[in-house]
């Protein structure tokens, strides 16, 4: 009975860990160098492969940010998002409803005390 009710209990598990997140949600760390007041823009392109969704981020080191979500070649770019300096943050969502082949990376500034500064977090990706 006990082997029953074990099975059982990893099967509810399994399904809520799955309700979490769709199955097509991307998601890798993040780190960068910071100046601050003053945008850096990251080369690490990720695409959008499911066409509706979202893009998260969060900050697990480092000073108060800004960050958003840009298009890698130019152009388009979202509203800045704001990291407090708790860490780590929560995740919060720097975009939405993006098209799916959609290419973008990450720009962040640094609000800290120092004129440089690092930071790391994750970001979230074909997330709806």
């Amino acid at each position: 009975m006990k082997r029953k009710m074990f099975v059982v209990a990893v099967g509810v598990i399994g399904a809520l860990v799955a309700t979490a997140m769709p199955a097509s949600a991307s998601q890798s760390g993040i780190s960068g160098n910071l100046r601050k007041g003053e945008w850096v823009n990251y080369s690490t392109a990720r695409t959008i492969t499911v066409g509706g969704t979202n893009i998260y981020v969060n900050k697990t080191d480092g000073p108060e940010i800004g960050v958003k979500w840009r298009r890698c070649s130019g152009g388009a770019e979202g509203s800045e998002v704001r990291l407090q300096n708790a860490d780590p943050t929560p995740r919060v969502r720097i975009g939405s409803n993006f098209r799916a082949s959609t290419v973008f990376c990450l720009s962040a500034k640094s609000y800290g005390s120092n004129s440089t500064d690092t930071w790391n977090g994750n970001v979230w990706w074909n997330v709806n």
